[in-house]
């Protein structure tokens, strides 16, 4: 797999859609079209690593596919964290909107 799947494979995991990804990098939308499409096989490396560092994976991932043995890399996420997330990501995005809202009105509250 090259990098336009592994992005592509990423980003279905993680819910995230094009238009978010471009807001998160500042790299126009057209420009990650290309990528996933294949039109364009390679991003310059300043581009590979905003796309990295803005969905949490490596450039090496979205380049190669290989992940990290858990071995290698130390956790950076508390397995309360990991649980959260797991569990925010199997909500409907009505929920997850819910959710968001309900983390701002608490955070002013404080």
């Amino acid at each position: 797999m090259g990098f336009g799947e592994n992005l592509h494979n990423e980003l279905v995991f993680q819910d995230i859609q094009i238009k978010e990804l471009s807001a998160r990098t500042g790299i126009k939308k057209s420009t990650l079209d290309k990528y996933l499409s294949g039109k364009k096989s390679q991003p310059s490396v300043e581009n590979a690593v905003k796309i990295a560092e803005s969905i949490g994976v490596t450039v090496e991932y979205l380049v190669k596919g290989e992940q990290f043995s858990e071995k290698k890399i130390k956790p950076i996420l508390s397995a309360e964290h990991k649980t959260l997330i797991d569990h925010y990501k199997q909500l409907s995005k009505f929920n997850k909107e819910t959710i968001q809202q309900l983390i701002q009105f608490f955070l002013k509250r404080q």
